[in-house]
């Protein structure tokens, strides 16, 4: 995903603006605001000061904006009351959320109306969740083979008990289904597509602009996911361009 961003700015005759919410210390954003040259100027947020802290810790970035906040707070009066990021008050070409929704809501309905008031005519907008499964079953055997099929070998089992005990149950109860996201993300954009899907996880992209969302969706690599990992293949509609992945 951040691959393709990168090349999709790189098509562009003007820098590209990124908006990323809610991605802790904003590395990738960061990241790529610096690797672009300044082809990508790029604004990350957090509730959490000590991840301003880390955005910070090597000096203030090129290119690259911070606002202490949850994405909520970030309003068009926010924006242009702040002298840094007032060049954002047009909007993005792109917004990244990436598993924030799920830590403060299962309204996505709201929450996606809420941030595309900052999406440029045409931009796109990259979402990252996990979704509930519509069977409670397939959910939890999901979660399991997530816990021990694959985090099991990078964490001691203590660990995955912490995270499941101290963040998952929050998660839970804010996720949706994919098919509430797609209502959701229906109402406002004509186009979308699924990107991604490991276990509950899935990653979609949607615009209004179909030769943008193409354009951008034609800069990314096949994902290499087992074909044990992936379950969602076609959830919002027929005629949608689908890539789930592919086996390794």
């Amino acid at each position: 995903m951040t691959y393709a961003v990168l090349k999709y700015a790189r098509l562009r005759s003007t820098p590209l603006s990124l908006y990323s919410l809610g991605t802790a210390e904003g590395t990738m954003a960061r990241t790529l605001s610096e690797f672009s040259g300044g082809q990508i100027l790029s604004l990350s947020c957090s509730p959490n000061p000590e991840n301003h802290k880390s955005f910070m810790a090597y000096g203030e970035p090129a290119h690259a904006e911070f606002f202490i906040g949850p994405f909520h707070r970030l309003t068009k009066e926010a924006l242009g009351s702040d002298q840094r990021l007032a060049k954002f008050t047009q909007g993005f070409d792109l917004i990244l959320e990436d598993t924030t929704f799920q830590m403060y809501s299962p309204n996505r309905m709201k929450q996606i109306e809420f941030v595309t008031q900052h999406l440029k005519e045409g931009g796109i907008f990259v979402f990252v969740e996990k979704f509930r499964a519509a069977d409670e079953g397939d959910y939890q055997r999901r979660e399991y083979q997530k816990d021990y099929g694959f985090k099991a070998r990078y964490f001691p089992q203590d660990e995955i008990d912490r995270k499941r005990i101290a963040v998952l149950g929050t998660m839970f109860n804010n996720e949706a289904t994919l098919e509430e996201m797609a209502r959701a993300v229906n109402a406002q954009f004509k186009h979308y597509v699924m990107t991604w899907n490991s276990g509950n996880f899935c990653s979609l992209a949607a615009s209004n602009s179909k030769e943008n969302l193409d354009l951008y969706v034609s800069q990314m690599p096949d994902p290499a996911i087992p074909h044990e990992y992936v379950y969602e293949t076609g959830i919002f509609s027929a005629s949608m361009i689908v890539r789930t992945g592919v086996a390794v």
